[in-house]
C-alpha cells in the first residue's frame, strides 16, 4: 500500500509524460507527488533524522504529531488501528522511534499493562519544522500556476480526499461489524 522512496543518492529525476486519462496511472502520479514532495520537504529541512526513518515511521510521527493534543491516550494498539498496520509493525517502529529520542513511551496511569505514546519535545519541534518546509515548498510549487488552476487542483484533491476518507470509514466499520 505505502511504498518507500528511495535513498537521495538512487533517486532518479522523474521522467515527465504527457497526462493521460487513466485512473490507474493518474493515482501512480499522485502516489509519486507525495513521495518527491516528502523527500523534497525533508531535503529542505536539512535534516538527517528525517532521511533515516522508514515509511511507517514518517506516518507515526504524523500520527502522533496530528493527535498531540488529544485527551485519549496513544496506545500501541490504537496507532496500528488507525494505521492499518499489525500492532507487531507499529510496536517495532515505535522502538526504533524511542531509541532515537523522538518518542516517549510513558505508563498509562488507567491501565497499568498499557503505555502511551507520544512524541518528544525534539520531535515536536522537528516535525513543526518539516511543516513549515512544507508549507513554503508548496507556496513556491502554487506559484508555478495560475490561482485558477490551483484552485481547481485543491478542489479535486479534496473531494479525493473527502471520498477516500469517507470509503476507509466504511471499511473501518465492515471490520467491527464482522469481529
Amino acid at each position: 500500500m505505502f511504498r518507500a522512496v528511495p535513498r537521495e543518492t538512487t533517486m532518479k529525476a522523474p521522467k515527465i509524460a504527457p497526462a493521460k486519462d487513466s485512473p490507474a496511472q493518474t493515482w501512480r502520479d499522485l502516489v509519486h507527488v507525495s513521495d518527491l514532495f516528502r523527500v523534497v520537504a525533508a531535503r529542505s529541512a536539512e535534516s538527517e533524522q528525517f532521511d533515516r526513518i522508514t515509511v511507517n515511521q514518517a506516518r507515526i510521527y504524523g500520527y502522533l504529531f496530528k493527535h498531540r493534543d488529544d485527551e485519549a491516550p496513544i496506545r500501541i494498539k490504537t496507532l496500528a488501528h488507525d494505521l492499518d498496520v499489525t500492532a507487531a509493525a507499529a510496536s517495532q517502529a515505535v522502538d526504533r522511534l524511542v531509541r532515537s529520542g523522538m518518542v516517549s513511551r510513558t505508563p498509562d496511569p488507567v491501565d497499568r499493562r498499557a503505555v502511551r505514546l507520544s512524541l518528544t519535545p525534539r520531535a515536536v519541534a522537528f516535525m513543526r519544522e518539516h511543516e513549515r518546509q512544507a508549507d513554503a515548498l508548496l507556496a513556491d510549487i502554487a506559484t508555478r500556476f495560475s490561482s485558477d488552476d490551483f484552485a481547481t487542483f485543491c478542489r479535486v484533491l479534496a473531494g479525493i480526499l473527502v471520498d477516500l476518507e469517507e470509503r476507509w470509514q466504511a471499511i473501518i466499520a465492515e471490520k467491527k461489524d464482522s469481529q
